[in-house]
Parts: C-alpha cells; sequence; structure tokens
C-alpha cells in the first residue's frame, strides 16, 4: 500500500512537470470552461486583463483541451506583455481545434496587439483562415480592419469597417467609430511616414506634436512663406525673434537624447511650444485639447505677424463655450482656434472639452485646418 501511495505521488509529481497536470474539479454547475470563456471575454473587452486571465486559466485548466479557453488565455497575455506565454498559448488553441474561427481569429488578434517582426502578415493569414472556414465572420472582417488599419492600409480598413457596419452586428458599432476615425486620416492626407504612423494614436504625446507640427504641418515653410508674404509689414515680427532665448537655450532634460530631439528642439525654437518654468518639456505627455488650442495660437499669431491674435477675444461678456469661462487662461487660443474653424465644439453641448484627449487622427485633420487658415498648401 505504501509503495503504491509512492507510486501514485510520483506520477502526479511527473504530469506537473511535463506540463500535463491533472484537470481540476468542477465545484458548481457554473464552474464550467464555457462560462469562464464568456467571463474572460467580457473582461477583456472592457480591459481588465487580470480577471479575463483568471477566467481564460480557469477555463483550461477545467478542461485542457478547450481550444477557446487557450486562445483567450494567449491574447490576455499578450495584453500583458506576455508575447512568448501568448504565442504559445493562441498557437495550442489552434492546435487543439483548427477547425473552428473563433481559434485562429485569437492567433490574429495576438498578432494585432505585439506588432512584431511579421505581425501583419501572420494577422491577415489567421483571420482569412478564420473567413474561410466561417464566412461572412464579423469578428473576422472587424480585425482584418484593425490590422489594415495599424499598417496604416488606410483605404483596406476602411472597406473592411464598412463591411462590418453594413452587417449589423455586435461589433457595428466600434466599427463605425473605426470607420470615422478611417475617413478623417484619409481626408487630412498624412504625408510622412510619422504622420501615417501617429494618425493611429487615440491619444498623442507632446513629443508626437512636435513631429507632426514639423513633418505634416511643416512649420519652417510655413513661418517663411508668411515671412516673405508680410515683408513690407512694419508689425510683422520674424519668426523666432521673439524666442531668441529660447533657440540659444539648452534643450530641456527631459528631452535630451531622447528619440524626438531634434523635433521638439525645432517648435521651442519657433516658439510654438515653451517648456516650463524649471526648463522640463514632458515629452511623453499626453496632448490635451488646451494644449493644441495653445499651440494654435502660437502658431497664427507668429505666422500672420498678428500680435492681436492674442488677446483677441479676452473679456468677451458672455463665454463661447458652456464648459469654460471666459475668464479662464486659455479661452482666447479656444476661441480663436473655434473661430478659425481649426478646433470644433460639441454641436449639441457647445462644450470645448479643454482637458479632452486629442487623437492622432484629429491632430492631423487640424494641421490641415491650420493650412487651410493660412491659405498654404503644400
Amino acid at each position: 500500500m505504501r509503495a503504491f501511495r509512492l507510486l501514485l505521488l510520483l506520477s502526479v509529481a511527473a504530469m506537473v512537470l511535463a506540463g500535463c497536470a491533472p484537470e481540476a474539479v468542477s465545484q458548481s454547475d457554473l464552474d464550467t470552461p464555457e462560462y469562464h470563456h464568456r467571463l474572460g471575454m467580457r473582461s477583456l473587452d472592457s480591459g481588465d486583463y487580470a480577471t479575463a486571465h483568471s477566467a481564460f486559466q480557469r477555463a483550461v485548466d477545467l478542461d485542457k483541451k478547450f481550444a477557446p479557453g487557450w486562445g483567450g488565455l494567449g491574447l490576455t497575455q499578450a495584453y500583458q506583455g506576455d508575447e512568448a506565454g501568448g504565442r504559445s498559448s493562441v498557437d495550442k488553441g489552434v492546435s487543439l481545434n483548427s477547425k473552428i474561427a473563433d481559434t485562429h481569429i485569437f492567433r490574429g488578434r495576438y498578432f494585432i496587439v505585439v506588432q512584431n517582426g511579421k505581425w501583419f502578415v501572420e494577422a491577415q493569414k489567421s483571420l482569412n483562415r478564420a473567413i474561410a472556414l466561417s464566412r461572412g465572420n464579423e469578428s473576422a472582417n472587424y480585425y482584418l480592419g484593425e490590422a489594415n488599419f495599424y499598417q496604416t492600409n488606410f483605404r483596406a480598413a476602411e472597406a473592411y469597417f464598412g463591411g462590418v457596419v453594413d452587417m449589423q452586428g455586435d461589433l457595428a458599432g466600434k466599427a463605425d467609430e473605426r470607420w470615422e476615425t478611417t475617413q478623417k486620416i484619409i481626408r487630412a492626407r498624412p504625408s510622412s511616414e510619422a504622420g501615417r504612423k501617429i494618425a493611429v494614436k487615440a491619444e498623442i504625446s507632446r513629443a508626437d506634436l512636435a513631429v507632426l507640427f514639423s513633418e505634416e504641418l511643416k512649420l519652417k515653410e510655413v513661418f517663411a512663406r508668411a515671412s516673405a508674404g508680410t515683408a513690407q509689414q512694419a508689425t510683422f515680427r520674424p519668426p523666432g525673434a521673439e524666442t531668441a532665448g529660447a533657440a540659444a537655450a539648452a534643450v530641456p532634460p527631459d528631452v535630451s537624447g531622447t528619440w524626438a530631439e531634434p523635433w521638439i528642439k525645432e517648435s521651442l525654437e519657433l516658439g510654438v511650444f515653451e517648456a516650463d518654468p524649471s526648463g522640463m518639456f514632458y515629452p511623453t505627455q499626453a496632448v490635451t485639447r488646451i494644449d493644441y488650442a495653445m499651440a494654435v495660437q502660437r502658431i497664427l499669431s507668429k505666422a500672420t505677424g498678428d500680435a492681436s491674435l492674442d488677446t483677441k477675444y479676452f473679456g468677451e461678456s458672455t463665454s463661447r463655450f458652456s464648459d469654460v469661462p471666459s475668464s479662464h487662461f486659455a479661452y482666447n487660443a479656444m476661441a480663436l482656434a473655434t473661430e478659425r474653424g481649426i478646433m470644433k465644439v460639441d454641436m449639441m453641448t457647445g462644450k470645448f472639452n479643454p482637458s479632452g484627449a486629442v487623437g492622432g487622427a484629429d491632430a492631423l485633420l487640424m494641421i490641415r485646418e491650420i493650412q487651410n487658415s493660412l491659405r498654404i498648401t503644400f
């Protein structure tokens, strides 16, 4: 009897070491792989990756051959930064059941998240396989749109998202939002690789905006053309004349040596951005609508040589915005940007939403409106 127990313990230990631990025992009618998989999907969609990981792990613990559980676990691991573990899990899901679309969709989504190496080729391959197994599959078509979006194939992304909207399924709302963003990017016509990459971001940083102003707005050329066009005006101030000190100053310590240093330095020298009183720039900080409006004011003021634009709307008795008083320090910039049609207010509420984030697509569209306001084309 003692020898039998020892043999049993050794067998269990061997299975654990070999990655073949025995399946967990269900403790309730609801403690099933399918139930935990559904919880995992809801948690994944809401961005609660810790709960999603636990749910998918429980699903595969209850059934080691539950392929969708492995797919969900792998996708969650990718979101959590475990690329190697995620790849192993999604591949295992496909190997366990390659006849269902879901395992291939999880694998395709994994590559969209990690975006390393030949991610686009692999994502396309998996998602197209899902469509071959399930013609007209809504999820596969939506994520093909996502893959093309992040690959900056905007026309293809537009077609996929539009197709999903037409299906009127569960993903129609998300697809419509993506379709609208893609439309903005197409209208903005990013001309640089940097512009196309930044365009897909839901939020952009101060470093990103400095790059966009240089590569897409072409700040130096804007100021040079404006200078030539107003050379006879006594009120014109040469670009950078007021910021000679900034041009000669040291690069902010949190910018020196970073990838965006040349673009940030240019924006500081031209006076479009300013460091804070301590000399820091905060390149990774997200750009808000206030930040963008202030930059617009500086650009228009310097490019036109019209210093009155810096104070034109101060003192208005009634605010133009339902959420910003006319006494706000950035009120003039917000009023100028909206008056020129560069920035928009919410048509239903009249709100400017000053602390709202600026996405890449909107940032690009506003750059085109700045060019229109200055009557400059490239």
